[in-house]
């Protein structure tokens, strides 16, 4: 069990507590330090549950959202998060996506100064969808890793997934196109192929 103090807000809803204990749980049941955990600040948009460095330790942060949202909601943003931590994959594919959008950029770049065809603009406009197709590629390669904490913590994947997603619609498409996280649909589709589970269960 970790023995550091975990870095906490001046005014730190009291729900978090439950969270971190979650959070601890999952990490227990598989045999990991288990990480600081801080909540984001206020935002007018809430990020997804990530990890990021504070001061110098990598820590879950999770949006004041989280601490309201459904158990299995939670598990599943905790156990991602944690998955994040102990397989490569995630880290792999952020390095992969950066380098990715960066040559699209150079490529704007020479066409721009070289170049400057009429339809330089559409470049421009490719660069979200593709930002936001990398988000979604490293997000499940986070899911993917974050599946076995939840097993190891004796939660199943797929309920775990049906129960915090079933309910939801998956958004328009235009919407998924720009959104950093997968679709409600594809995360539960997703547990379910990596399970065996019947779809029709």
């Amino acid at each position: 069990m970790s023995t550091h103090q975990e870095p906490q807000g001046p005014a730190e809803p009291a729900e978090a507590e439950l969270v971190r204990a979650r959070l601890r749980t999952l990490a227990e049941a598989s045999g990991l330090p288990v990480p600081p955990m801080a909540v984001d600040k206020p935002r007018k948009e809430d990020r997804l549950p990530r990890v990021g460095e504070i001061d110098g330790e990598q820590t879950v942060l999770v949006p004041r959202s989280l601490l309201t949202a459904s158990p299995p909601r939670q598990l599943w943003y905790l156990a991602a998060c944690l998955g994040r931590l102990v397989s490569p994959e995630p880290r792999r594919r952020h390095r992969l996506g950066g380098l990715f959008l960066v040559l699209l950029l150079v490529a704007y770049l020479v066409l721009l100064f070289a170049a400057r065809p009429p339809w330089l603009w559409i470049t421009v406009l490719v660069l979200y969808p593709v930002g936001a197709w990398a988000l979604r590629w490293e997000r499940r390669a986070m899911e993917d890793a974050g599946r076995s904490v939840l097993a190891a913590a004796g939660h199943p994947p797929v309920e775990v997934a049906r129960a915090a997603f079933g309910a939801d619609q998956d958004p328009p498409f235009l919407t998924r196109l720009l959104s950093p996280e997968p679709a409600p649909s594809r995360r539960i589709a997703a547990a379910e192929a990596a399970s065996g589970a019947d779809p029709s269960a």
